[in-house]
């Protein structure tokens, strides 16, 4: 497997004044879903599809999320754990409050209702990539 880190500069701006949201509709997206699809941009494999189209809202995603084990042990399932700090860019990260985020470098991104916010690397509670 290749790796563009790259893509991921372009994945963000290309997803800038994407909206929030649980459904279907066209340029919306929530956590699972903007962390997937970053880490597709690098790598070429969107590790949560297999998860893609099970909500529509945000009681549907934790539903699904809870007969997983929870956010962290559905995302452990399917990625490789590794240490923090050989986290690269375009790895996944899980920050407090099981937000998902993509590593940046230095800083990692997450998404929230309001657009992307940014914490130091430091934030990190567990990393992952694609093996």
């Amino acid at each position: 497997m290749s790796r563009d880190p790259h893509a991921l500069i372009a994945f963000l701006e290309a997803r800038a004044d994407w909206t929030f949201g649980y459904g279907a509709e066209p340029r919306t997206h929530d956590c699972a879903r903007f962390f997937s699809a970053g880490v597709a941009a690098v790598t070429g494999v969107a590790p949560l599809d297999r998860f893609a189209g099970r909500w529509t809202t945000e009681l549907g995603a934790a539903r699904v999320l809870r007969r997983a084990g929870g956010l962290d042990a559905a995302v452990s399932r399917i990625m490789t754990e590794i240490p923090i700090t050989l986290a690269q860019r375009g790895d996944g990260g899980l920050t407090s409050g099981d937000a998902l985020v993509l590593i940046e470098g230095e800083t990692v991104v997450g998404l929230s209702e309001r657009g992307y916010y940014r914490l130091p690397r430091h934030a990190l509670l567990k990393a992952w990539t694609i093996a």
